[in-house]
């Protein structure tokens, strides 16, 4: 059996919790969700506008010197005018978010959707205008010629917040025009993502997982709704196995869609005291895919990225050499990793959960083939690519060198093809970090 660490020694304390499956999902609902945290402002808001009159009671606490009708137009005038100014803003960012996904890949549109600034600023802008609405009931009710002070004032607060925000949600969509940004998100993502999927280190001599029995295995199918597995509860899968003694392998790779019916898992041994209901519990179905337990997902939409950049409509190498700088980080990151490993050990040391992911030469296809394929004709590429797959033969162990040896082959006969002229082929092929105005390697 190989030496493979048990699941309660790897996974992170969350991910071991007995709740993981409810953080996650929930965690998930509130990152996607448009409406839950501005509906919490709107609520705040409404609050806000019931409890300081009566804190200020009868008082002019500021001595604003403002009489009804003023103090009333002032709020009218916010209220409106918060309500319209909301509505132009988030149609601004729909644009803006389009021409994004159209420029660069459509996975942006669910990165912009998950940032809390864009929610926290929707409802800041519409907390103002909520405020200022409820507010106009007490000015002036019951015949009191007292103006709120505070109220007035509180509005002003509000204003200005949302002023703030309107410059904060400027500065995110005007991330969203520049690429290196939108890179270095991704690449950050991956970063998480590449520790939560393959959580053993490298090994200069890994032991290969254990093939399963030979014996006839239980097939358990998906019984939920066709989607994109996007997460494993792994810790829930190892506990149920070791509880029945059996050997459980997921059918289909993190990322892969899941049709209604389809084999999701493959159970040796102890199969009729597993609980199917256990294995479903444990496997996440969703719309899409999330770079959670996927730093595939991430590269792929680096890659998308380079892809739209190298188009002929759009013809932008520089963008894609950028793309190149992110996978660079990425790349180098997995090199670390035991990519070999997928399977866990339950406390009792014996093998119980198999899982397919790729492994160093499946991710160096996904990074380079595509970028390679309608980019070797740009100098900027070659150049670039070079760079990065030197790089990797210089800073990865040794065991990875062969996979990397072969992307260079490539890229050598992708380069030899795209150019006749020995002086431009020789220029193309030369490294540079730059893609092109850099002092090489």
């Amino acid at each position: 059996m190989p030496d493979t660490a048990s699941v309660q020694e790897q996974l992170s304390p969350g991910e071991r919790s007995r709740t993981w499956r409810v953080r996650f999902l929930a965690r998930e609902r509130l990152a996607r969700s448009l409406t839950i945290v501005p509906s919490l402002y709107i609520v705040g808001a409404l609050a806000l506008a019931e409890a300081i009159p009566l804190i200020e009671g009868e008082r002019d606490v500021l001595a604003l010197g403002l009489d009804a009708d003023s103090a009333r137009t002032l709020l009218s005038a916010m209220a409106a005018g918060m309500i319209a100014f909301t509505g132009l803003v988030v149609s601004i960012a729909v644009v803006v978010v389009q021409f994004g996904a159209s420029q660069y890949t459509p996975r942006l549109v669910g990165r912009f959707r998950r940032d809390p600034v864009v929610k926290h600023s929707l409802g800041i802008f519409i907390a103002p205008a909520i405020f200022a609405l409820v507010s106009l009931r007490v000015i002036g009710s019951d015949g009191s010629s007292v103006v709120p002070s505070l109220t007035v004032t509180g509005s002003f607060v509000l204003l200005i917040a949302a002023v703030l925000a309107f410059f904060v949600l400027v500065s995110l969509l005007l991330d969203l025009l520049r690429p290196r940004r939108v890179i270095a998100q991704m690449v950050e993502l991956a970063e998480h993502a590449v520790v939560d999927a393959y959580p053993f280190a490298f090994r200069e001599a890994p032991e290969l997982d254990e093939p399963p029995p030979v014996e006839h295995a239980t097939v358990v199918r998906h019984e939920g709704h066709s989607g994109v597995l996007s997460a494993l509860d792994r810790a829930r899968i190892v506990r149920a196995a070791t509880a029945a003694d059996a050997l459980v392998e997921i059918e289909i790779g993190i990322g892969g869609f899941v049709p209604k019916g389809a084999p999701l898992f493959r159970v040796w041994g102890g199969a009729d005291r597993l609980d199917s209901r256990e294995l479903q519990r444990a496997a996440i179905v969703a719309e899409e895919r999330t770079v959670a337990q996927d730093p595939a997902f991430a590269i792929r939409a680096i890659v998308d990225i380079a892809l739209r950049a190298l188009s002929p409509a759009i013809n932008d190498p520089t963008t894609a050499v950028q793309a190149l700088d992110g996978l660079d980080v990425v790349l180098g990151d997995l090199a670390q990793r035991d990519l070999d490993r997928r399977s866990f050990t339950g406390d009792d040391g014996r093998l119980r959960l198999a899982y397919p992911n790729p492994g160093w030469r499946e991710l160096l296809d996904l990074s380079l083939t595509e970028i390679r394929h309608y980019g070797a004709s740009s100098p900027q590429i070659a150049r670039r690519m070079r760079a990065l797959l030197l790089e990797l033969m210089e800073h990865t162990p040794e065991l990875r060198h062969d996979a990397v040896s072969e992307q260079l082959a490539r890229l050598d006969r992708a380069v030899a093809a795209a150019y006749s002229d020995p002086i431009e082929r020789a220029h193309a092929e030369a490294p540079d970090h730059l893609g092109i105005g850099g002092a090489g390697r």
